[in-house]
């Protein structure tokens, strides 16, 4: 998989926005235990041991689609 630690960077300009994904954002953007350089599955992980809502661990899932989709 490609470098989650460049995913991680684009999910954090995210955070100013008002939707699902603007709400992930600043989740990891104020988590100093956030799995930077993790690959997907182990942010996945981390998220669910912290608690996150099912909502939250389907836009991770978007949100990594997005990612990919915008690296090609």
């Amino acid at each position: 998989m490609n470098d989650t630690g460049d995913f991680t960077r684009w999910l954090k300009g995210h955070v100013e926005e008002l939707n699902p994904l603007g709400s992930l954002a600043r989740s990891i953007a104020n988590d100093p235990q956030w799995p930077a350089a993790a690959d997907i599955d182990t942010c996945r992980a981390y998220l669910e041991s912290r608690g996150a809502a099912p909502e939250l661990i389907d836009t991770l899932r978007e949100a990594w689609a997005e990612f990919q989709f915008l690296r090609r």
